[in-house]
């Protein structure tokens, strides 16, 4: 069991901010041994906390296995199973096959934590292998005649992005089996203490002006989904350092924010929907106006 002071440390050396309850949450889950399932929009960090919780937990970098979903990925990346030798150039082996562990099995055998990244990006049939062990903590591999069972204090952390655009649905018997921690969006003031230590040189109206459109942005995602994202943390640094740099190289402090806020609006917009890329960049023109 991890005790107080172990949470503290792992609140304080994580350099996403604004996310404590969340994280609080994860550890406890993790305390009493569920795998748990990070999600929430792009950019808030969900993958850097998943790496700080293992490499915390794990007492360093090397103790857990780390892959990303793809839509091509299926159970053999996963579980594992026969792998052909017809490339060896060997014509004696080209008929043959070797079975080859997938990443869950090989950090079962190497005694590794696991992070699972996008876990959404791949279809859930993949995961199809997983349920008895996330159920029961057995895991069967057919082809090998044998059962592994997950080690004590094992650890399984995935990310997600519910609903994103080129993201697959779970079934809800494979997301039954997560416990779901909401790494959402960060209050304003974080955000502003946050640019406050990257950008201490930025005009603060120039400031007010890339949080005011963030969270119209996210407000409208939030809404309706009229873009597929709002302006992630990530975007607002992104922003605010550009218009830092634009400024000291001459640019006024409307024109750095628009040239800005009209690249970031190419980014979260659907670039299929013009409607989608007029709707954020009229958001930019009137919080540029407002500056």
């Amino acid at each position: 069991m991890l005790t107080t002071d172990d949470y503290l440390k792992i609140l304080e050396t994580c350099t996403i901010k604004g996310q404590d309850d969340a994280i609080i949450r994860a550890l406890r889950y993790i305390d009493l041994g569920y795998p748990i399932m990070l999600y929430g929009p792009s950019g808030n960090g969900k993958t850097t906390i998943a790496e700080h919780l293992l490499t915390y937990l794990g007492g360093g970098k090397d103790t857990f296995y780390e892959i990303e979903g793809t839509e091509g990925m299926n159970e053999y990346h996963i579980i594992g199973g026969f792998h052909p030798l017809s490339m060896s150039g060997n014509s004696a082996l080209a008929e043959q096959f070797v079975y080859k562990h997938g990443i869950v099995a090989r950090a079962i055998f190497d005694r590794k934590n696991l992070l699972i990244d996008e876990f959404t990006h791949a279809p859930s049939s993949a995961y199809s292998g997983l349920f008895m062990l996330l159920s029961l903590g057995k895991l069967p591999l057919e082809y090998k005649e044998t059962t592994l069972t997950k080690p004590d204090g094992w650890v399984l952390i995935a990310t997600a992005n519910f609903g994103d655009e080129g993201t697959y649905r779970l079934s809800n018997a494979l997301k039954r089996r997560f416990v779901p921690i909401d790494i959402d969006y960060p209050s304003s003031s974080t955000e502003r203490t946050l640019l406050a230590s990257i950008t201490p040189d930025l005009d603060e109206k120039v400031v007010e002006g890339i949080l005011t459109f963030a969270n119209e942005t996210r407000a409208i995602w939030k809404k309706d989904r009229g873009i597929p994202q709002g302006l992630s943390t990530d975007g607002i640094i992104r922003m605010a350092r550009y218009c830092e740099l634009s400024m000291k190289q001459g640019s006024d402090h409307v024109s750095a924010f628009m040239d800005a806020a009209f690249q970031q609006s190419t980014i979260i917009s659907d670039e299929t929907d013009p409607h989608s890329l007029h709707r954020v960049q009229e958001l930019a023109i009137s919080v540029g106006d407002a500056l």
